[in-house]
């Protein structure tokens, strides 16, 4: 899915924070909550990633870039706290990546699963267009 020129961010809702590799420990514990084993303790040194922490400063939603293509980086880990869902943390975080994306001259895109319904209601009532759909088989060792 890629996010259109005509589409204009908005402004943040809430309050975003940067998030380093010094979150990496809470933030591979946040992934492993929403979709286990995708989201590994370096994989934050790919791109910038962005986060919402609770007033008592857990990391409760994140998000950020992974795969970097030129003039295209990919918005990627977008997931929440399933107790705070709904209440527009996830799309503050990629408004703040889609802002980012756009003051490098950049176009945004993403991928999901066909089958995270809640995901791409989201995407698609922020603008996002549906480009291509791909078939991805996930490997991994058995050692």
């Amino acid at each position: 899915m890629v996010l259109p020129e005509e589409v204009a961010p908005l402004e943040p809702t809430t309050r975003i924070v940067p998030l380093s590799e010094e979150d990496a420990p809470e933030m591979v514990a946040l992934t492993d909550l929403t979709f286990p084993g995708f989201f590994r303790s370096r994989t934050c040194r790919m791109g910038s990633y962005f986060g919402v922490r609770s007033s008592n400063g857990e990391l409760i939603a994140l998000g950020g870039e992974r795969i970097l293509l030129d003039g295209y980086p990919e918005i990627s880990a977008i997931c929440t706290i399933p107790e705070h869902r709904g209440k527009g943390l996830a799309a503050s975080i990629i408004w703040e990546l889609a802002r980012k994306h756009r003051r490098e001259g950049s176009m945004s895109w993403l991928h999901v699963s066909s089958a995270n319904y809640r995901a791409i209601t989201l995407y698609l009532r922020l603008g996002f267009k549906l480009i291509q759909s791909v078939t991805l088989t996930r490997i991994s060792r058995t050692e």
